[in-house]
């Protein structure tokens, strides 16, 4: 089929259609970190969805994902690295986290958005697609090389890629967490958090790696970036930046792998910290450039 079809067969479309919107939206969201967007993409895809005869499509969900995502990354690759609007807030997660309280459940969604997108805009439009897919949505490699036009290895490279720049590592190796490692990667987070706001220098070593590396993107005008390398020189930074400082509110937000630290002043969100440990330490920290949109909107 091409074109419209019957009324019921329309009526069904619409229904299996609505079904997944919420999803759709959110993947959306996450690739191009406009709402407004996102909502188009999404009528993009029904509308694709209309013109597509259903007996071709063996499973609605994966497809209407593919088209969704080939509709996002057309959209930044002609959008570049500009950001089309400021941040907003999150839509609903797909999948709502743990969280008694539909305020407290709002108010995380948004910081996760917050700092999804901040560490987001630093990625190509094809590592963002690869990562997002990925790391946040947990698609294969093969159905993102689709969306690519690429090998599921190239995808897989493309994901890594990304992952690295996030982190400000070298390596982008995944790292598969049980609920256990991230509940003891968190408590490393909080406990670096303690140290740093009580300026504890001795506590502040004690849960960073020996060859711990500070990254701090100051953006092209500020110039570039800092590397500080080295347990004690980022202990005394931290304690010399009081890390933690009453004056400011910190949020731990959970980003695919890693866990991240989103620094709110006076309300505003103002700073993020991506913070990646294994086996008890902190092993890199990673301040990405912080978009000044954010700060003035």
């Amino acid at each position: 089929m091409t074109g419209a079809g019957s009324p019921g067969q329309e009526r069904s479309e619409a229904v299996a259609f609505e079904a997944h919107r919420r999803y759709l939206t959110t993947v959306a969201y996450r690739m191009l970190g406009s709402f407004t967007d996102a909502e188009d993409a999404v009528q993009e895809a029904w509308l694709r969805l209309e013109r597509t005869d259903p007996t071709t499509i063996e499973n609605l969900r994966p497809w209407l994902t593919q088209v969704v995502s080939r509709i996002c990354l057309d959209t930044l690759r002609s959008r570049g690295r500009r950001r089309e609007e400021p941040l907003g807030e999150a839509p609903e997660e797909p999948v709502t986290r743990a969280a008694d309280d539909p305020a407290a459940t709002a108010e995380i969604a948004d910081a996760v958005g917050y700092a999804l997108m901040i560490v987001l805009d630093q990625l190509s439009p094809d590592e963002r697609l690869a990562y997002v897919l990925h790391d946040v949505f947990g698609l294969p490699f093969g159905d993102i090389g689709e969306v690519l036009d690429r090998t599921p290895h190239a995808a897989r490279k493309l994901a890594s890629r990304g992952r690295a720049r996030i982190r400000g590592t070298e390596s982008g190796r995944q790292l598969r967490r049980s609920g256990a490692d991230r509940a003891r990667q968190r408590a490393v987070v909080e406990a670096f958090l303690a140290a740093g706001r009580d300026g504890n220098f001795d506590d502040l070593l004690a849960i960073l790696h020996p060859d711990v590396v500070l990254r701090v993107d100051l953006g092209t005008e500020a110039g570039g970036v800092r590397i500080v390398r080295g347990a004690a020189e980022v202990a005394s930074g931290a304690k010399r930046h009081r890390v933690g400082a009453a004056d400011r509110e910190f949020r731990i937000v959970e980003i695919a792998d890693m866990f991240g630290v989103l620094t709110y002043s006076d309300g505003r969100p103002t700073a993020l910290l991506v913070i990646t440990s294994e086996n008890g330490l902190i092993t890199h920290l990673h301040a990405p450039a912080w978009p000044q949109e954010v700060t003035e909107t």
